[in-house]
Parts: structure tokens; C-alpha cells; sequence
């Protein structure tokens, strides 16, 4: 069987929502997509011309099941909104928290009311409903950016996928200072199937392999920044017991607890999934998942391909063990359509000039 660079998700500008939307795309079966299997093909048609400035109110709104607080003489509540008089213990937390019960859809509130300070006896409008989850606007649509990194060193070398610590230090606070949002996978998740858009400008960071780097390095200047990324773990490479080389499960757990990463799969062996039998395919999807979940506790459902490289009998055994999504090396961003099996990730290299940093982040694209 022949591998494959998956073509699904793939740099649109000439080719755009519409086609999808008319079927006539050739990136992607449309129907390998989540959203096909609920809405047809004609209701998104109407959908994407509404969404594009026909009729549609740019306003976003979230999932159905928002907390639904009793009624307060300071908050007025219908189907789609509820109406606050601020007062000043109020912020866009605590009425995500109150609202939507939980914190981090804080921007949902914000982004509705332009970001807008909170003062009291002010009205603060919130969404109870969802709407745009595609993150769909007129002449544009919303992306996420996936970054890979392997490797760390205290100084620049020559190891292509080495990244010095002053230079990550450099891309961790041009994130912090420019206004990008650091988003889980569960965020990308809702995205992708198209239950929820995540923040604009929204990015996120994996790191793969397992080297003791990710640790020593990498994880200080997450947590200075307030980041957290996923480490893609290929089980052979993690040991018991720490080394000055790899990391151990041991220090993967203390990472855990610290909030700086979460784990997924990136096989056992590093192998090329698409150069090795059916035998050994099954092994290093099934082992890496049974592994990970005896030292962390943790169900994997993502996997990073080694080398990048799948094809359509990986992605088809990736199903039957319960994996949700796997994430390729090629260079671009994710819109909602993108297939879960053919996420885009862009690999980050050594180098001084961040602008060959910058130039991967990619949150929108024109239509």
C-alpha cells in the first residue's frame, strides 16, 4: 500500500470553503469529516453563506449546555442570552465560571462584549447559545497552529532539530507579548469537530520524542509563561529510572502534576507506520497506548506519526484502537475541516531570527 503526505486540511486560498462546501474540494473525502455525518450538504451551503456576511450576525455563542444560574435582580435571562448589570467583584472568569462552568471560556464573554473593561452598573451580554463554531467570518476563516519541537540545548548548535534555550525563551514570549493563546488539545479537538471555535489567534505546542530537554529546558519556560504543551512520547525512549539523556516516567509525572504538559502517543519504537507489517503496525499503536496508561494513568487517543508518513491502513487501525486524531509534519494550520487524521503540525528549527519562528503562526487565512 502505498504511503502518503496526507493532502486533507491543506493550504486552501485558492480552492476555499465554498468548494468544500459544493463537494467539488479534492483535498479530502467530505465524508471522513465529523460534520457530514450530522449535517447535510445543503443546510451547510446555507450555513457558510450566512456565516459569510448574507445574514448572519458575527456574534459567537456557546455550547447548549451553559449553566443555566437562577434569575438575580442584576441578570435579565433568555433562551440566547443572559443579560448582567456588572458590579465590581465581576470579570469575564467568573461569569464563564457562573454561566458556562468553566473559566476558560472567559473569551467567549469578552470577544462578544469587544473586549470591553468591566465597570459596574455596566451590561455585560452573554451567549447561551452556540454559533460559529467554524470560527467562519466574512472573506476569512479561523485556523490553529500546531508547532513541533523535538529537541533542546542551553546554546545554539548544530543539530537542526535542537532549539537553543535562549531562543525558545525568545518564540515562548513573542507568543505571551502578541496576543496568542496557547490551547490544549481538547480545544483543538472541539474545533476540529466542529462543536466550539477556540480563542483567535490560538496555537498549540507539542513537543515529541521524550528527550530529558523537554524537561530541563523546555518546561521552565512554559510554566514562566503561563503555556502548556503536549509530549508525544515514543514508550521505547522513556525510561524507569532518571538519566542525564531521556526523560523517565517519574519526571513525566511530576511535569503532569505541574501543568506544563499532557501526553499522547507517538508509538513505541519511532517506526515508520507505512514500512512495517500489519503485526508490528497493531504492536506499536496498541503497546504505546497500553504503556502510557500504566505509568501516567492516562487514556492516549492522539498520536504524532513518526516520520510524519501514514497511510490509509494506519489510519484505519488508529480507529479500531480507539485513537481520535494523529498528527502529521507538514507545514500549515488547521481550519475546522481539517480530517482528525491529518492534522497539520509545523515543525520549528534551529535558527536566530524569529521571524522564521513567526511565519509559522498562522491563525487566519483569506478565502
Amino acid at each position: 500500500m502505498k504511503a502518503f503526505r496526507f493532502t486533507s486540511g491543506y493550504p486552501l486560498p485558492n480552492r476555499g470553503i465554498r468548494q468544500i462546501a459544493a463537494g467539488t474540494f479534492t483535498g479530502f473525502k467530505t465524508s471522513d469529516h465529523p460534520i457530514f455525518s450530522i449535517i447535510n450538504r445543503i443546510l451547510l451551503i446555507t450555513f457558510l453563506l450566512l456565516i459569510s456576511g448574507c445574514a448572519a450576525p458575527s456574534k459567537e455563542m456557546v455550547k447548549e449546555t451553559a449553566v443555566r444560574p437562577e434569575v438575580s435582580d442584576r441578570a435579565r435571562i433568555s433562551e440566547d442570552y443572559a443579560v448582567v448589570l456588572a458590579n465590581s467583584s465581576d470579570t469575564y472568569e467568573s461569569l464563564a465560571e457562573k454561566y458556562y462552568g468553566d473559566r476558560r471560556l472567559a473569551y467567549i464573554i469578552a470577544e462578544f462584549n469587544k473586549n470591553k473593561s468591566i465597570v459596574p452598573d455596566q451590561d455585560i451580554v452573554i451567549p447561551l447559545k452556540p454559533a460559529n463554531p467554524g470560527g467562519l467570518y466574512p472573506g476569512r476563516y479561523q485556523t490553529v497552529t500546531v508547532l513541533c519541537y523535538h529537541q533542546f540545548s542551553k546554546k545554539k548548535t548544530s543539530t537542526k532539530i535542537s532549539i537553543s534555550e535562549e531562543m525558545f525563551d525568545q518564540q515562548m514570549a513573542y507568543l505571551k507579548q502578541n496576543g496568542y493563546n496557547v490551547i490544549s488539545l481538547n480545544t483543538l479537538y472541539n474545533f476540529i469537530n466542529y462543536k466550539r471555535r477556540p480563542p483567535k489567534n490560538s496555537v498549540v505546542i507539542t513537543i515529541d520524542d521524550g528527550w530529558k530537554t523537554a524537561m530541563t529546558i523546555a518546561a521552565p519556560l512554559l510554566k514562566k509563561y503561563g503555556f502548556k504543551a503536549t509530549l508525544f512520547v515514543y514508550t521505547a525512549l522513556i525510561k524507569t529510572k532518571p538519566n542525564n539523556v531521556t526523560l523517565c516516567w517519574d519526571e513525566i509525572k511530576e511535569m503532569i502534576d505541574e501543568g506544563v504538559i499532557e501526553v499522547q502517543s507517538h508509538t513505541v519504537s519511532h517506526a515508520d507506520l507505512t514500512k512495517i507489517t500489519k503485526e508490528s503496525l497493531e504492536r506499536e499503536l496498541e503497546e504505546s497506548q497500553r504503556v502510557i496508561k500504566e505509568n501516567l494513568g492516562i487514556n492516549a487517543t492522539s498520536l504524532a506519526y513518526p516520520y510524519g508518513n501514514f497511510n490509509t491502513e494506519v489510519v484505519e487501525k488508529l480507529k479500531k484502537f480507539g485513537y481520535e486524531s494523529g498528527f502529521t509534519v507538514i507545514k500549515g494550520s488547521n481550519p475546522f475541516f481539517t480530517n482528525n487524521f491529518s492534522l497539520n503540525r509545523s515543525m520549528i528549527f534551529n535558527s536566530d531570527d524569529i521571524d522564521d519562528f513567526t511565519q509559522s503562526l498562522q491563525t487566519f487565512r483569506q478565502e
